[in-house]
């Protein structure tokens, strides 16, 4: 992926209450309850003080069941997802998919380094130069007035990549430095690979880490059943092949592709931070 520089809390609100007020209570205290319906046992003070205890457990069941509707569950709450450009613009749409899960049968993506290789992950957008998001749309994404703005003069937004496509990004590095890949790449110097080797230990360290907090941000729990191969000697394997819920990757794409900026940028193009927005040092 081209870089443009080289180199939320929900409180735990009462759940709603389904049982009845009598099955909230202590047995104990209902047990005691009867006793006083029955006029055994008590005083009248004593049973006007336990009406007014049971009138406030009513009241307070009542309160936290509206509340619990009003608000929902800590479990049931969703959150709302952002609401970048690309929503704005083409929605989103979701497909049935089967994953290829093979263990042994190679496609593509999955070829030793060569030149076609390379091709089939760059038609995924792993190297698109970043897009511009308009103002008014900014905030809603995410971004604020310290990122990277471009000058008024040439329409103004703030300067943005799409995130999926940087995750593929950073799988296509981590495919190419494979031990099996590497020397391709270092040797013919291509993308990352023209830096020097501490910054490229660094990229790759940083899409590593990028990819676990993604993967496990968005957790699949969906199950991986087993299946049986070998006729003459049956064995047991997970089996990859799985059914998902996907976004319209290619609609994603096709947006990420019409959206890029220019290749050759005049010097006055991006409009220059305040001093308290410049960081001291890399993040």
């Amino acid at each position: 992926m081209r870089l443009f520089f080289q180199s939320k809390s929900q409180g735990n609100g009462p759940p709603p209450t389904s049982k009845a007020d009598s099955d909230m209570m202590p047995e104990k205290f209902v047990g005691d309850l009867g006793r006083n319906v029955n006029g055994r046992g008590r005083e009248p003070r004593t049973t006007m003080a336990t009406s007014c205890l049971v009138l406030l457990i009513v009241v307070s069941g009542t309160a936290s069941f509206i509340v619990g509707l009003l608000l929902g569950s800590h479990e049931t709450a969703v959150v709302p997802e952002i609401r970048t450009p690309i929503i704005h613009d083409i929605g989103m749409k979701y497909t049935t998919k089967w994953f290829n899960g093979s263990f042994l049968f190679d496609n593509e993506f999955r070829q030793p380094a060569a030149d076609d290789v390379d091709a089939a992950w760059e038609s995924l957008g792993t190297e698109y130069r970043p897009v511009v998001v308009p103002e008014n749309l900014a905030k809603g994404a995410g971004l604020s007035e310290t990122h990277v703005r471009v000058s008024d003069k040439y329409g103004g937004g703030y300067v943005a990549n799409v995130e999926g496509l940087h995750h593929l990004h950073c799988l296509n590095l981590l495919r190419q430095s494979l031990h099996f890949n590497y020397l391709f790449y270092n040797t013919n110097a291509r993308n990352a690979f023209v830096d020097e080797d501490w910054v490229l230990r660094s990229h790759i360290g940083h899409c590593l880490d990028t990819l676990r907090q993604q993967l496990m941000c968005v957790v699949d729990v969906g199950m991986l059943g087993q299946i049986w191969y070998d006729q003459r000697d049956p064995k047991v394997f997970p089996d990859f092949n799985t059914k998902h819920q996907c976004r319209d990757f290619e609609a994603v794409r096709r947006w990420a592709e019409e959206h890029q900026m220019p290749e050759h940028l005049p010097e006055d193009y991006l409009l220059m931070p305040r001093k308290e927005d410049v960081l001291e040092r890399l993040p």
